[in-house]
């Protein structure tokens, strides 16, 4: 009977705490449960049908929400998720749940609760929330643009914020001009960053060889174990476990790459703006193996231009329009702008191919499959996306082409043109067999998105120009003074033959093949430890950059700057 007793208190308790956990909340109007069932269209697109929603306060009074209650049923492709009115979200974990409900936001939009008339759960795009078609996000005055958000969110959890343009990084290294090319002399360099969420929990070495491809995973390796990655001001080791909020800092002897000595010109200057002409192959802020060789670095060194804030951005190699703002207030109002779609955004390109001469409109979804190495696919998963094409002229298999997107997303004129089998003629990414014999048209990648970005990660390191980007293959000179492609890098089963024969090449032109200890001490921009110095890289091709892409003009309401069209978007 005693046994019987305690288990019976014991069943009592259990049920108590259970249920003491599934009560997430105390009073209706704030969350509810959704049903949605994962389907796939005709298309193959996937979607999402709402079933059901009921207020999570009445639902958690007749169920249990147990920890797994979001797992997808596989059999019937249900599952259930929770939205959050006030912050108007969907969130599919209970643990999440938990987490949200005890966050400073969601407390701060439940005591102050907004109109939800203008929204809706778009079950398309995984069940967020979404404006209604028709009406325009307000510009808010109050509202704070991305970096202002991001500044205010470092202070509050005490993480320092440190200056990024400064007279002493200014002057940490020199620039010269050679053979039509800005160079930038090598300097010591500290990366620092603070740890992201998708790291806590991974090894510190995992981390490294993952997310960053400036060097090997050995190299990286040995810049743990020799101190040179610091975690918190600490030294670490491969093993190391990220935690939440941990400061890292990586010091490297940073080589930049050269870019085109073509002046910068500078369209319009008053109180508020600097508008210019982007040559193409200068980003246009650090990232990267690019720091002063970025427009943000350069119209501060060389215009005096400091504390610019870029409110939009071109790709390296794209040139035309570039728009910065002298104070956080415009900034945030341009953005602003940009993103209510109330800017017209004019470019042109040259492709190859008969384009069609009527207008022509692209609208396929784009995902980005690899943030590492920057590639974009079309993609029935993405973010929906518009584009709008006429061609101004034809001739000898090259069209010239006028693009105006309507979204911003990452490579979209590109992929775009890539989808539609008309690619811009020098395109390094694009306009690649890697994609298959078609080059991707129509989204047929002849292999699966993993292995086309190991394929492209495979085909950038094997080329002298290492860790490039988007450098085109270009010439490699061997012992016998002999020149050949490396187009041969083309065929992926040589990969590794065709790398050691790189690196046999590269060794040869060193800057005296095996430098003295007393040159290395006497010359200020070499570093014994670092294996890029014993190395003398190619200059790039004056063709390799630039791509013919070119932002022709940006316009708003009684606003307009424009660039004259570039000489290669003409055939006369």
């Amino acid at each position: 009977p005693r046994l019987l007793l305690l288990d019976s208190l014991l069943q009592e308790l259990t049920s108590l705490q259970l249920h003491s956990v599934t009560m997430l909340i105390d009073k209706p109007g704030l969350l509810a449960v959704i049903k949605v069932e994962h389907l796939f269209l005709p298309s193959g697109r996937k979607n999402q049908a709402l079933l059901e929603q009921t207020d999570l306060h009445k639902y958690q009074e007749e169920h249990k929400i147990p920890d797994n209650f979001c797992r997808k049923n596989k059999e019937s492709n249900i599952q259930m998720k929770f939205s959050c009115w006030p912050c108007r979200i969907v969130i599919e974990s209970v643990v999440a749940l938990r987490d949200h409900l005890s966050g400073g936001k969601h407390l701060e939009n439940a005591a102050n609760p907004v109109d939800n008339s203008e929204y809706f759960i778009d079950t398309a795009l995984n069940g967020n929330w979404k404006k209604r078609k028709g009406v325009k996000r307000p510009l808010e005055e109050t509202r704070l643009s991305k970096r202002e958000r991001t500044k205010e969110n470092k202070l509050a959890r005490s993480i320092p914020i440190l200056t990024q343009y400064t007279e002493e990084k200014y002057e940490e290294t020199e620039t010269y001009f050679e053979n039509g090319l800005r160079k930038v002399r090598p300097y010591h360099f500290t990366f620092t960053t603070h740890a992201k969420g998708r790291w806590v929990g991974d090894k510190l070495f995992d981390v490294f060889a993952r997310e960053f491809r400036a060097m090997e995973p050995k190299e990286y390796a040995r810049c743990i174990e020799a101190g040179l990655v610091r975690v918190n001001d600490k030294a670490s080791s491969v093993d190391y476990r990220v935690q939440n909020n941990d400061f890292i800092s990586h010091t490297v002897h940073r080589h930049e790459l050269p870019v085109t000595e073509q002046k910068i010109n500078i369209i319009n200057e008053d109180d508020d703006w600097v508008v210019v002409d982007k040559p193409g192959s200068i980003p246009v802020h650090p990232c990267g193996r690019y720091r002063h060789n970025s427009m943000t670095f350069i119209l501060a060194k060389e215009h005096g231009l400091k504390t610019l804030q870029p409110v939009h951005r071109l790709d390296r190699l794209t040139s035309g329009v570039l728009i910065f703002s002298k104070s956080a207030a415009k900034a945030r109002l341009m953005e602003q702008l940009i993103t209510a779609r109330e800017v017209e955004k004019e470019y042109v390109c040259r492709v190859v191919g008969e384009f069609p001469e009527e207008e022509i409109v692209c609208e396929e979804p784009i995902e980005v499959i690899s943030y590492k190495i920057g590639l974009c696919v079309v993609d029935p998963k993405g973010k929906d996306c518009k584009t709008t094409f006429q061609r101004l002229e034809f001739k000898n298999g090259v069209s010239i082409v006028k693009c105006w997107p309507k979204t911003g997303r990452m490579h979209q004129i590109r992929v775009h043109l890539q989808f539609l089998g008309f690619p811009i003629t020098n395109d390094p990414l694009y306009n690649s067999e890697i994609f298959g014999p078609e080059k991707g048209k129509g989204g047929d990648l002849g292999k699966s998105q993993e292995q086309l970005v190991q394929d492209l990660i495979k085909y950038h390191t094997v080329e002298n120009w290492i860790n490039s980007d988007e450098y085109e293959p270009s010439e490699i000179v061997n012992e016998s003074g002999e020149i050949r492609k490396t187009e041969v890098i083309q065929n992926l089963d040589k990969i590794e033959k065709v790398q050691s024969e790189t690196k046999e090449e590269a060794s040869i032109k060193t800057k005296k093949q095996k430098l003295s200890d007393d040159l290395e001490i006497c010359d200020p921009f070499c570093d014994p430890h670092c294996g890029e110095c014993k190395l003398a890289y190619k200059d790039p091709p004056p063709e390799t950059l630039v791509m013919y892409l070119h932002a022709l003009k940006y316009s708003g309401d009684g606003w307009a700057y424009q660039t004259e069209m570039p000489k290669w978007a003409t055939f006369l």
